[in-house]
């Protein structure tokens, strides 16, 4: 006679389908990914920002940087968090010469979906003002 599951023992994907026990373990160890667009307005300065985040943990977990950046389009965002603000790291992955090596953006949530707050390049995070604005998606 086939033994009788215990109620709640099925593990499932998102979607419902049953899963094995080793396929319940990929499932377990997969974090969730979503993508925003976060534009950086500081003075005389336009950065398009396009982040990859897990949308649990609001951990910031890739991305990269565009726009008036110096050695424009060679930035990656390398971590950084939403909880509570704005946290982001990204350094200069190519280029050479008077550039910056890193970037950090750090402010305050405020509404609409936006952050204020400073940046600053190699190490620190408080030389010009900013106000980001967010949008869920990829940056256009």
């Amino acid at each position: 006679m086939p033994q009788k599951e215990e109620l709640g023992s099925t593990k499932h994907d998102a979607h419902g389908k049953r899963l094995t026990a080793g396929e319940a373990a990929v499932v377990a160890a997969t974090a969730a990914t979503a993508n925003a667009c976060l534009t950086l307005y500081g003075p005389g300065v336009t950065f398009p920002i396009n982040i990859t985040f897990n949308p649990t943990t609001l951990a910031i977990t890739g991305g990269s940087i565009k726009g008036d950046i110096c050695d424009s389009g060679d930035w990656t965002v390398t971590g950084g968090s939403l909880v509570g603000g704005l946290t982001l790291n990204a350094k200069r992955t190519s280029g050479a010469g008077a550039c910056a090596t890193t970037i950090t953006i750090v402010g305050t949530f405020q509404s609409p979906p936006s952050y204020k707050g400073t940046y600053g390049f190699d190490g620190s995070s408080t030389e010009f003002a900013h106000t980001t604005l967010y949008c869920c998606g990829n940056c256009p």
